[in-house]
């Protein structure tokens, strides 16, 4: 239960702007805010700002490198020969790209906000299933513990993995809800 409870609060922390990889997976999501990522047994760790995180590497579709704010803010010329410039006029059209991209994440917002809810409704019914199958009888002899175990291992690696999936929403939800913040 505590490393559960660790993925989640890891998983709250705010995404870091200094992100220098993006994890897509085969669910749809993505995991932004990835300052590093290593591959071992099967699995992918990807680290955070603030900690990090497993997934299985059949469930990663690609890593991206993406750019560090850094070096957007590069400049191609020398520094010696670097003139100032005004900035751009603000285009008419922004007020109305900004209210759609708003309208895209709040679209993309309660489409996250359902999909975590159908993952809590699975998440409990496996575990109400794991603890009925554990409480049908006071008493276990050995042989009836191990058959019990291995009856339930396919239900607790559903749940893992339920949970997973999980925190990946948690995680794309907190950080589409940053970006509606920024934008309004």
């Amino acid at each position: 239960m505590l490393p559960v409870l660790l993925l989640i609060l890891i998983l709250l922390v705010p995404v870091s702007s200094e992100a220098t990889y993006r994890v897509y997976l085969k669910n749809g999501s993505t995991i932004s805010g990835v300052s590093s990522y290593e591959k071992k047994d099967g699995q992918i760790d990807i680290f955070f700002g603030g900690g990090s995180m497993g997934i299985p590497e059949n469930e990663i579709i690609k890593i991206e490198e993406t750019e560090t704010p850094e070096m957007n803010f590069r400049s191609k010329e020398s520094p010696g020969t670097q003139e100032m410039t005004p900035p751009p006029a603000p285009m008419p059209q922004q007020n109305t790209d900004k209210s759609a991209k708003i309208n895209v994440l709040k679209s993309d917002l309660d489409s996250v906000n359902a999909d975590l809810s159908n993952v809590e409704t699975e998440e409990a019914r496996l575990v109400k299933a794991i603890n009925d199958r554990k409480s049908m009888r006071l008493s276990y002899n050995t042989q009836q513990l191990r058959l019990l175990e291995s009856d339930l291992a396919p239900l607790r690696q559903q749940l893992s993995d339920l949970q997973v999936k999980k925190g990946v929403l948690m995680q794309k939800k907190a950080t589409i809800e940053a970006e509606l913040r920024a934008l309004q």
